[in-house]
């Protein structure tokens, strides 16, 4: 798997309306001004737009053009390595509930921030804290190519590791680094039940794509927090 043309323009324009080059209600270039600049199709063009409206961005205008109506939040930037985060998934319990093939369309292409026509792999699982196991704190759906097809069992008799550990041991891929986008969502029906949960409740959405020093991308995550029972801390430092 690899991200699409338009995950990198999405995430250009994003940048630049944060920044303020595209400044608060004003109009982002045409389409055919963003395909001369960015040296890309018209389909990747759209594709980037309707991610920038779904996140709430831009609102498009027929014959107006993409309006810029919210300027986003600031990253925050962790020092937390990925040996950390492998550490904390690892010591919850993981309830893996399903496995299926999909075949990603545009709605998922858009969910998801990868390409279209992609044949995957889709678990979903519950991860518990182990001090309370009665309250799941997090429902996640994890996407990986569909080559990795021995993934599904080795997962149901290795539940604790990440997949991504299982597809270093198995396949010889290593993930190297892990990028994530934090939003604040109602809760969707499927993780309201599997979390015990009433649906549309605050939750945070947080997803994930891991890749290789080569910058292949070897899985992506989807998770969904109740926002009552997760909280995300950053330690940040002055080294200036």
């Amino acid at each position: 798997m690899r991200n699409a043309r338009w995950v990198k323009l999405a995430d250009d324009l994003t940048a630049e309306i944060s920044d303020g080059t595209f400044p608060l209600n004003s109009y982002l270039p045409t389409e055919m001004e963003l395909c001369a600049k960015y040296n890309v199709s018209r389909y990747t063009v759209r594709m980037a737009l309707d991610n920038l409206t779904k996140l709430g961005y831009i609102k498009r205008w027929p014959r107006l053009g993409s309006k810029v109506i919210s300027l986003g939040s600031k990253p925050l930037i962790s020092s937390a390595s990925l040996t950390q985060f492998h550490h904390v998934s690892e010591t919850h319990k993981r309830i893996v509930h399903l496995t299926t093939e999909c075949i990603v369309d545009r709605t998922l292409a858009l969910q998801l921030e990868c390409e279209e026509q992609l044949k995957l792999l889709r678990f979903s699982n519950v991860l518990t804290d182990p001090e309370d196991k009665e309250r799941p704190i997090v429902w996640t759906t994890v996407y990986v190519n569909a080559a990795y097809s021995r993934l599904p069992q080795m997962a149901e008799r290795q539940p604790l590791p990440l997949l991504s550990a299982l597809i270093e041991k198995e396949y010889g891929e290593r993930c190297s680094q892990m990028t994530q986008k934090v939003t604040a969502v109602a809760l969707p029906d499927e993780a309201a039940r599997h979390l015990l949960v009433t649906p549309g409740l605050p939750s945070l959405r947080i997803l994930r794509h891991y890749k290789s020093s080569d910058n292949k991308l070897l899985q992506i995550t989807e998770s969904f927090h109740p926002g009552n029972r997760f909280s995300l801390t950053l330690s940040m430092s002055n080294f200036g």
